[in-house]
């Protein structure tokens, strides 16, 4: 009699396994997440938070064709009005999409390269959404590349970034391609992304879901123990830069630096990678911290939301703009006193970077002319690839313009927070830019600011902040925004220049680089 029992037992526990492996075949939808506090269950309720957030998010102009959006994949409750502002973007550029990679981190599978799944759809309350099974089938197959249900099923960094791509694109047909990123090699990006360049084009979007900076015992990370708000903000703008000039190699060497603990850092590093070059560029939307609600950062995360985008005619905005504006010109230095200063700049870095000493010849080696020796605002500026590699200057000259070129040149190579100083390698890329101010103006009525043509600084209390002029051809921004990011870069509310206090002062500069002088 016992042993009957327990071959009945037996049949009942394989049928039951065998109805649910059945059941899981035929199954072919992600459902969403039950446990954490993602997002409401409830449709009606997800819909009441979705609205709100995307009633309190602007329209931005935003130049060119958005490829590509960055944003964070916290509970809705904390970072849904950072995602909400980029993802309101979408709506007016969302006509020619059709697909869209949604790219992941894992916070539970541990495994090497990337993984796709299985399924046919994935849902939210709101529905489900199809998802590309021709092209996850195809990356499937390549190197990197696994499929992964059961990892991509308990996953939220995905997940929580959906229910804001079916409000955005509500009434469009589309189809998503999710794609989970485990551990990578520095080796790995560069060939990930080609990868994917295979299947991406102009009909698809491209999404990368990371918070920044997790902050506190909790997570282990608590490189500062005083003013932790802005220190907060600093590392933050630290990683943010490289981002928005799809800059790998920065982006990577400011990880490393710092042991920012950014839980996206390869999704993220894989988008840099597709989109880097002259044609695309990032456009801050929307950063804050989990800790300014209360204004305890004890225990902090940071999130931001980027846009990228492509210039239509396939070129940066910069060279765009340039070839269509006219610089300013304060006080004009001949050819010959500009070829001087451009030759001092880079003379001086090269010496501190190679001896760690500034020149001394400069007195004896170049013809020092008057206007050489007048007190005069300057800053140098170095890129790479026409991105930003240090930035130092000031406006009012308290040194003759020369020794200020030969000062500031060696500080923006070594000594611009934002970046690691100049290796020796670096030099031969190295490009010089001298920008030399006009005196200071004060202005009550910040709408006469000329953008291209002003400078501008922001003064409140004991924070100030100084944008050159050409940061507005270089970015694209309006006024409100060009202004929004001086005062953020002041640490000031971003609308704090449209409050009583706020003192503006503009200047122009005379820019010029060694490019122009070769």
């Amino acid at each position: 009699m016992a042993k009957k029992k327990r071959t009945v037992f037996i049949f009942i526990v394989i049928s039951i396994h065998f109805f649910f492996f059945l059941s899981c075949a035929e199954e072919k939808t992600r459902s969403y997440l039950t446990t954490g506090n993602w997002y409401p269950s409830s449709k009606s309720d997800l819909h009441a938070m979705l609205n709100h957030y995307f009633e309190n998010a602007k329209s931005k102009k935003i130049p060119g064709k958005i490829a590509a959006l960055i944003g964070p994949h916290a509970g809705i409750n904390y970072s849904g009005q950072c995602a909400a502002n980029a993802y309101k973007q979408l709506i007016k550029h969302s006509d020619t999409i059709k697909r869209v990679f949604l790219f992941g981190v894992s916070h539970q599978g541990r495994f090497a390269g990337c993984c796709v799944s299985g399924f046919s759809y994935n849902a939210t309350p709101l529905g489900k959404i199809p998802v590309d099974q021709e092209i996850t089938a195809a990356l499937a197959k390549e190197k990197f590349f696994k499929v992964d249900n059961r990892i991509m099923q308990y996953e939220h960094s995905i997940e929580n970034h959906l229910p804001f791509l079916q409000k955005a694109l509500k009434k469009r047909e589309y189809k998503i391609i999710p794609i989970l990123f485990g551990y990578l090699q520095d080796k790995d990006f560069q060939p990930i992304a080609d990868i994917l360049k295979k299947y991406i084009d102009a009909h698809a979007l491209v999404i990368a879901s990371t918070d920044l900076t997790h902050f506190g015992a909790n997570f282990g990370y608590r490189p500062f123990m005083d003013d932790i708000k802005n220190n907060l903000t600093k590392l933050d703008m630290g990683i943010i830069d490289p981002v928005l000039r799809l800059d790998f190699d920065s982006y990577r060497e400011y990880e490393k630096k710092t042991g920012i603990t950014m839980c996206g850092f390869n999704p993220v590093g894989v988008l840099i990678k597709l989109f880097s070059g002259k044609t695309h560029r990032g456009i801050l939307i929307d950063y804050y911290k989990s800790g300014d609600k209360g204004s305890d950062y004890s225990i902090s995360v940071s999130y931001a939301s980027i846009i990228i985008t492509r210039n239509s005619n396939g070129n940066s905005s910069s060279q765009v703009k340039k070839k269509s504006t006219k610089k300013p010109v304060p006080p004009e230095l001949s050819e010959k006193e500009k070829k001087i200063l451009l030759s001092i700049a880079r003379k001086s870095l090269q010496a501190y970077v190679r001896e760690q000493i500034p020149p001394k010849d400069i007195e004896t080696k170049y013809a020092i002319s008057e206007k050489l020796k007048e007190k005069t605002g300057v800053f140098v500026t170095l890129k790479i690839n026409g991105h930003l590699r240090g930035c130092i200057g000031s406006i009012i000259g308290s040194a003759p313009l020369y020794l200020g070129v030969r000062d500031n040149a060696i500080k923006a190579g070594l000594s611009d927070p934002r970046f690691p100083p100049v290796k020796a390698a670096e030099l031969r890329q190295i490009d010089m830019e001298v920008s030399v101010m006009t005196p200071l103006q004060k202005i009550a009525d910040y709408s006469k600011i000329r953008l291209g043509t002003d400078g501008v600084i922001i003064k409140k209390g004991s924070r100030q902040a100084v944008f050159l002029p050409q940061v507005a051809l270089e970015t694209g921004w309006d006024l409100d925004e060009f202004l929004s990011q001086l005062c953020r870069k002041a640490w000031l509310p971003v609308d704090a220049y449209k409050k009583p206090g706020m003192e503006f002062y503009i200047f122009q500069a005379q820019v010029f680089g060694e490019k122009e002088h070769k």
